[in-house]
């Protein structure tokens, strides 16, 4: 499998330059360019779909405060979650017990938005006509009028999420997350995007880095495009390789 460096060799051959033409600056402020135009390619693989060397479980310690769900306690390895996918109460094994070892209970989530949505329609339905008794005081909010019925959500608010109905009893929050991959910052890197996404890699970094000549480099027949249509098939042909994979997969429709 090549070496980011490879990467970066080819790229710089087909906008015919030298890499180094691709380092600005110097210093603290130093910048590979073609190291850039990588890691902006590979987000962008990241951003289409939600590839399975991405996927890993983490856990979350829970007392009563809002939690930032980009930040679990990562089983194995570290990374910053893009997407949190699943949630889990872990009611028997604690973190000690690993990605597997403990019982599991799957938790419903919910953003903050669907919540105050949901108890503003019961208080409209529920309530009596009469303004004196539709619109409640802070001391009228049983669980009897919660919509949720009192059960267990996970409420998600932009990047915090909380646990329903609130608690100060420590929960261990167990989830199955996407991360975003680390950055490159060597040419001597290999992993399985080198391995299995390089034709796309170079042809979205060409686009990428294009963008400093502000045109394509030229041929005997004129000016060649920048190969934005090459990066798109080649995404989707990376993606449809790895969706493959789930194809003979039993589907369990959504309860």
């Amino acid at each position: 499998m090549p070496t980011i460096g490879q990467i970066k060799e080819v790229i710089a051959g087909y906008l015919h330059k030298p890499t180094a033409d691709f380092v600005k600056g110097s210093g603290a402020s130093e910048i590979d360019l073609l190291l850039l135009a990588l890691n902006n390619a590979r987000k962008t693989a990241e951003r289409s779909y939600d590839f399975s060397i991405c996927r890993k479980r983490g856990h979350f310690t829970y007392s009563g405060t809002a939690i930032d769900w980009r930040s679990p306690t990562w089983f194995s390895g570290t990374g910053t979650a893009r997407k949190i996918k699943t949630w889990y109460e872990r009611v028997s094994g604690g973190t000690g017990a690993g990605a597997f070892g403990g019982v599991d209970r799957v938790l419903r989530k919910l953003t903050q938005e669907q919540v105050a949505s949901l108890f503003a329609r019961e208080d409209y339905m529920e309530a009596p006509l009469w303004t004196t008794e539709r619109y409640l005081s802070d001391a009228e909010s049983p669980l009897a009028r919660d919509p949720l019925l009192g059960q267990n959500y996970i409420v998600t608010e932009g990047n915090s999420f909380y646990y329903y109905p609130n608690t100060t009893e420590t929960k261990v929050i167990v989830v199955d997350g996407f991360y975003w991959w680390p950055a490159w910052t060597t040419g001597t890197t290999t992993d399985w995007w080198t391995e299995n996404a390089e034709e796309f890699l170079i042809w979205q970094s060409i686009v990428e880095a294009n963008r400093l000549p502000m045109f394509f480099v030229g041929n005997s027949e004129g000016n060649l495009a920048p190969p934005e249509k090459e990066a798109k098939m080649a995404l989707q042909k990376l993606i449809d390789s790895e969706s493959d994979s789930d194809l003979n997969s039993n589907f369990i429709a959504d309860l």
